[in-house]
């Protein structure tokens, strides 16, 4: 398993957002392997929302931003196990890292519940990975904010070490590829990449043998 390194001081997403988009549209062609030409996304980006869903929204900077997701496998609260790379059928992964103390967390959870609840169908696997030091913590916590979504208590902090995980909360989106798409602390952000990574692809034909 690859281990990766927290970034020592992440940008911030909420700063300079048209600068950011800037940077990300002039990146992606040979970082997220968009296809689209440099110049073009960076006119885009300077459009702002005027080019559509192609224009992904700004990332925190980290090391695994453009790279593949360490993969794993862990059972979760509901004994139910779920990780990098998902089913067959997954055509995004969502993984966030939360802590029953953490305030943001009260926000971003039922966010990306929504999300999950909304967008299951289509593919998306929405992971919480809790970084309390108890499963019954995780538990509670999960449940005092109506998370529904499969939570993975990681009490010996494998996976907070392997993600680059520095503070929380901090939400991964990860296409079917296995390549980490976007990083930060915005729910509507991290939806809104969802969104993009669902429109590239078309969904698969489900095969009469599932």
């Amino acid at each position: 398993m690859v281990q990766a390194k927290a970034a020592s001081k992440p940008s911030s997403i909420g700063v300079g957002v048209r600068a950011a988009l800037v940077a990300t549209a002039r990146s992606a062609a040979s970082r997220l392997g968009s296809g689209i030409a440099a110049g073009g996304a960076a006119a885009c980006a300077l459009l702002a929302l005027g080019c559509g869903p192609g224009a992904m929204p700004a990332s925190l900077r980290h090391p695994l931003v453009g790279g593949a997701a360490p993969e794993f496998h862990a059972a979760s609260t509901a004994a139910v196990t779920v990780g990098v790379p998902g089913t067959r059928r997954t055509r995004v992964t969502v993984i966030d890292f939360w802590a029953s103390w953490c305030a943001s967390c009260s926000r971003t959870m039922p966010a990306l519940d929504r999300l999950w609840r909304d967008r299951k169908a289509d593919g998306v696997a929405v992971i919480g990975v809790n970084v309390d030091d108890s499963e019954a913590a995780a538990e509670a916590a999960a449940f005092e904010l109506g998370a529904t979504f499969p939570i993975v208590a990681d009490l010996d902090q494998r996976l907070t070490g392997t993600y680059g995980v520095a503070q929380v909360p901090l939400t991964f989106v990860i296409d079917d590829a296995g390549t980490v798409r976007w990083v930060g602390r915005d729910p509507a952000s991290a939806r809104r990449a969802v969104e993009i990574l669902l429109s590239e692809r078309p969904a698969r034909a489900r095969s009469a043998f599932e």
